[in-house]
């Protein structure tokens, strides 16, 4: 068959690709939303020069993703698919859930497309779990089932959140005041993590993500803090995640967040409010953890999900 477009429509950023179902895409093209008027905008760039319009494309969206018309969480755009497959002369447009999308490529990883949180143990086989901040929060499970895998798509993000420790308790007192009930993507996102700034330093002047963490890398005080305090609660949410799927085939961080704390995401502090979950510490303990660095790991997934329709 023929190449495939894959894209992964998030809710700043978009990104388009070629690829044979079940293969690694090439021809990448990263797309900033606010450039583009909505996902028809999307799939225009990507074929531009086009001459040939693809056999199938698969579209990864963060988004609950069920019925004919596919709102995005944290963007105004709403997909058709096979709107878009007329449009475009397509022959079939499929959509899914960007972490059901990451969810189906885990099993394609090899080490150089991870990097180990904690101590480098080899991912058994078992259950998958794959989380990240980005926009949103992202949350999927990836299920052995037989000689294959199933993926499980969820809204795990918009689950409530609040304090665990005293120190916590006037950080999330102020977050609700602003807006409650306090849910954990409102502090584990991109948006989140500039929330989180401002609550805990009241009277600071409200930053962006990518300032916070500019400082922090840069030294400052505040910002440090922050970004420790962010590290602890995302490896507590991340535990949480792990004990309610038993994910005893690992966990995998994706996101733009993550990936842009580089240095930030303090192994020992992720690991220490990840396994502090009593009388459960041991079953965390043995879980191993991993930063995904594969550059397009959604695109990887619906090249996985591809070699599954057909």
């Amino acid at each position: 068959m023929s190449e495939i477009l894959v894209a992964d429509i998030g809710g700043t950023n978009s990104r388009v690709g070629f690829a044979e179902p079940g293969g690694r895409p090439r021809r990448m093209l990263s797309i900033a939303n606010d450039s583009v008027d909505g996902p028809e905008g999307v799939l225009a760039r990507a074929l531009e020069g086009v001459v040939t319009p693809p056999p199938l494309a698969v579209l990864a969206l963060a988004a609950p993703v069920a019925g004919e018309e596919i709102a995005l969480t944290n963007r105004d755009w709403v997909l058709r698919p096979k709107q878009l497959a007329a449009r475009f002369g397509i022959g079939a447009v499929h959509a899914l859930n960007d972490f059901e999308a990451l969810a189906y490529a885990l099993p394609s990883f090899s080490d150089q497309d991870l990097q180990p949180i904690g101590d480098a143990i080899v991912f058994p086989h078992g259950v998958k779990l794959v989380l990240g901040p980005g926009t949103g929060l992202g949350v999927a499970a990836l299920i052995p089932s037989g000689n294959d895998w199933q993926a499980v798509a969820s809204e795990a993000g918009h689950v409530s959140f609040g304090a665990a420790y005293p120190d916590e308790e006037a950080v999330f007192h102020r977050l609700a005041e602003k807006q409650a009930p306090v849910t954990a993507e409102h502090v584990l996102s991109g948006p989140g993590l500039s929330r989180l700034h401002l609550a805990m330093h009241p009277g600071i002047l409200g930053l962006k993500p990518e300032m916070i963490l500019r400082q922090a890398r840069a030294g400052d005080r505040d910002a440090r803090a922050t970004a420790a305090m962010f590290v602890r609660l995302f490896g507590r949410f991340a535990g949480d995640m792990a004990l309610a799927f038993r994910a005893s085939g690992g966990v995998y961080i994706a996101g733009g967040v993550a990936s842009a704390l580089g240095p930030l995401l303090d192994a020992r502090l992720f690991r220490a409010a990840f396994e502090r979950h009593p009388p459960y510490e041991n079953l965390l303990k043995a879980i191993p953890s991993a930063l995904i660095t594969c550059p397009e790991p959604g695109l990887v997934g619906c090249a996985a999900y591809a070699k599954r329709l057909l």
